[in-house]
């Protein structure tokens, strides 16, 4: 099996998990893009056999949302979003952003697309920067 890794920014927490991924999902509902502070949210979920925390898992942080099975653990060093398990704990929600290396995805899917913000629409034709503008 071909694993990667991930880890928060500061990389106090860290993790191994199998580079299957079904989906890709960039979710703009409500919720998801407050828990992110961006338009969307971009997760992979992974079957929870197949993800491994690598040393102290000490340093992380979940809050739950009340009455919704949605939830976003993060790193209490340095505040970067990293995987959490899903409400009925069989799936590992991974955080696109916190993996180190190339994924590979089978199919990416937006949902809640009615919830985008306009703001976030026709990113295709917003003027693109290899790096931070002058």
């Amino acid at each position: 099996m071909n694993k990667i890794n991930g880890s928060c920014l500061c990389g106090a927490v860290s993790f191994e998990v199998v580079n299957t991924f079904e989906k890709l999902f960039f979710c703009s509902c409500d919720q998801c893009r407050q828990i992110t502070g961006s338009a969307f949210a971009s997760n992979l979920f992974v079957s929870i056999t197949e993800f491994d925390w690598l040393g102290d898992i000490g340093n992380i942080v979940t809050y739950h949302v009340p009455g919704r099975d949605i939830s976003k653990s993060f790193c209490r060093v340095c505040g970067s979003g990293v995987p959490w398990a899903s409400g009925d704990g069989t799936m590992m929600i991974v955080p696109a952003g916190s993996l180190n290396e190339p994924v590979n995805v089978f199919e990416r899917v937006r949902i809640f697309a009615s919830e985008q913000p306009s703001w976030a629409s026709d990113l295709a034709q917003v003027t693109t920067h290899m790096e931070f503008p002058k």
